[in-house]
């Protein structure tokens, strides 16, 4: 195994890690600054308050994205598991 397929392994891992992450943690920051502005005008300052909607977000996306998000990471790996023959 050179070094080279390491880095580029790596990178990709990465990346991917970042494009199906990324949709999840921008609904859960989208939501927070507004729910967190919300509270902030109305002197409501209760952990729960914010917390239930942010998680709500998350699901809802999470299940939109979900045909997308599997089909990307089950292609990234057997495009990984298909290389494997070139290492050797």
């Amino acid at each position: 195994m050179e070094l080279d397929h390491v880095i580029d392994w790596t990178r990709e891992a990465l990346r991917m890690s970042l494009l199906l992450g990324g949709p999840l943690l921008l609904a859960a920051l989208a939501v927070g600054l507004v729910v967190n502005v919300l509270q902030t005008l109305t002197q409501l300052h209760e952990p729960v308050v914010g917390l239930v909607p942010r998680l709500a977000a998350v699901l809802v996306v999470l299940l939109l994205i979900l045909p997308w998000l599997l089909g990307r990471w089950l292609g990234f790996t057997a495009d990984l598991i298909g290389r494997i023959p070139d290492l050797l």
